[in-house]
């Protein structure tokens, strides 16, 4: 989108918005041009056989948002410190170290709460890799999402985020850990990070791109807050996250005009669930202002 002058109002319309909510909030958001051809290689701590790969993965450039607002102040980032662990498992699947269809005894793995689906099966069932990571990022699942961080290791998924060159994104604590949290350890973001893995995942410029986007785009949305606030040529792929003051919402909006990657983060919210309705009215803003809406041609 090039004209400048109604970029500049969508974001102020975007501010107002968010500014009125009170609390803390953050926003970043780019109009994305066609996907890459090929994954981008990250080369592990352990595992530097191509000093060129690693490079180029140290030095991955963060994308110019097209409306930013606090994009790099640091937030709690709540569920969207999933993203992380199934990019880091999907990088060590790409390895070889790992196969989706093998599968995970989870008897061990405590069941951390949450609404979770895992919670409720019978401890002793055993589910593929790609069960855990589609449970994870399609139903939010805290269980599976611990018993994957214990897998792959928050030392590694935090050396992979330092490797992409996102230096805030860090994790520091197991979901439902809220004595971690009282003790000010706590996974973190910002809306600009986020925004870089959005384009990375939608760009094809990570292992696993496509299966990452295939979960993304299950995940429900906001439909339980009023059918029909996105028209039928929109698609989302996204991650949502909340903890008691909290909602985020971070993914790919696309339609028949284009795309957009976007990360939106508030906390210290007294109502999430207004937190909640107003980020759905912001996505509407990125789909008209961002053209989303227009086909080409």
């Amino acid at each position: 989108m090039s004209d400048h002058s109604a970029l500049d109002n969508l974001e102020a319309d975007i501010v107002a918005i968010l500014d009125s909510l009170g609390g803390r909030t953050a926003i970043a958001a780019r109009r994305m041009g066609r996907p890459q051809a090929r994954a981008l290689p990250i080369v592990g701590a352990h595992n530097a056989h191509d000093d060129d790969h690693d490079t180029h993965a140290k030095n991955t450039p963060s994308p110019q948002a097209d409306v930013a607002l606090r994009a790099d102040e640091v937030f709690p980032a709540a569920s969207l410190a999933k993203i992380p662990i199934a990019i880091e498992l999907m990088r060590r699947v790409d390895m070889g170290q790992f196969d989706l269809s093998e599968r995970l005894d989870t008897s061990d793995v405590a069941r951390a709460g949450g609404g979770g689906a895992l919670d409720y099966l019978d401890p002793a069932t055993r589910l593929t890799l790609g069960d855990l990571l589609n449970l994870m990022l399609i139903l939010s699942d805290n269980t599976a999402a611990n018993g994957l961080l214990d897998l792959v290791g928050m030392g590694e998924v935090n050396e992979t985020m330092n490797r992409l060159n996102l230096t805030h994104t860090r994790l520091a604590r197991r979901f439902m850990d809220f004595e971690a949290r009282r003790a000010h350890r706590d996974n973190l973001t910002t809306a600009g990070e986020m925004l870089t893995l959005m384009q990375l995942v939608r760009g094809n410029a990570l292992p696993g791109g496509r299966r990452l986007r295939e979960a993304l785009s299950a995940e429900p949305g906001f439909s339980d807050l009023t059918d029909g606030w996105l028209p039928a040529g929109a698609t989302l792929a996204h991650k949502d996250g909340f903890l008691e003051d909290t909602a985020h919402d971070a993914g790919i909006l696309s339609g028949p005009g284009g795309a957009c990657v976007y990360c939106i983060l508030t906390t210290e919210q007294s109502d999430v669930f207004q937190a909640r309705l107003t980020i759905r009215r912001v996505l509407r803003l990125l789909w008209t202002g961002l053209g989303l809406d227009e086909p080409h041609g």
